[in-house]
């Protein structure tokens, strides 16, 4: 009997010890030194259009600090497009699981050397399940979410392509 509670323990223990272990797979840290993105802040001027410009642009602007300075280095263009799908319909022609995927197109340029820095396409995809049949409440409050993750993800991408990209004092056609 003594031996199956040890066992158990152990068992236990490991169970344990793998739950913390694969809920920490997916770590990120919360603060990272991001020296390029650094002299874009409260220096940049922003055009923003597309699908959910304003979610976009509320995001950017919590990472730049300001939408437009009065004397600004660079500019940041922002095109977005949102396609939206029923992945699962049900017998009774409801849809039950749906993607959205925003292709969003991000040019900064070099507004002293009129000259593009970087342009990149970010592609981010996720789904979303309906909540009920009859009301849309969850729904609409899963497709929300689902939105702002996928936006915050694809924004946080493009700056660190920034970081990976190098001086941004350097044009695209100068590389």
């Amino acid at each position: 009997m003594l031996y199956y509670y040890n066992l158990m323990k152990k068992y236990i223990l490991l169970f344990i010890a793998m739950f913390f272990v694969t809920s920490c797979a997916n770590l990120e840290f919360v603060y990272k030194d991001s020296r390029q993105v650094n002299y874009l802040k409260n220096n940049t001027n922003l055009f923003i259009n597309g699908d959910e410009a304003d979610d976009i642009y509320n995001h950017i602007i919590g990472i730049l600090e300001s939408a437009n300075s009065y004397n600004p280095n660079y500019t940041l263009s922002i095109n977005s497009k949102r396609i939206e799908e029923a992945l699962v319909v049900e017998k009774d022609a409801t849809a039950s699981k749906f993607s959205i995927e925003y292709t969003i197109k991000y040019s900064l340029y070099n507004i002293n050397k009129n000259c593009k820095i970087i342009e990149v396409i970010n592609i981010t995809k996720d789904f979303y399940d309906s909540k009920s049949a009859g009301y849309s409440f969850g729904t609409d409050l899963s497709k929300k979410e689902t939105n702002t993750k996928i936006i915050s993800k694809n924004i946080d991408q493009f700056i660190s392509s920034i970081d990976r990209y190098g001086d941004l004092n350097n044009c695209s056609s100068e590389n």
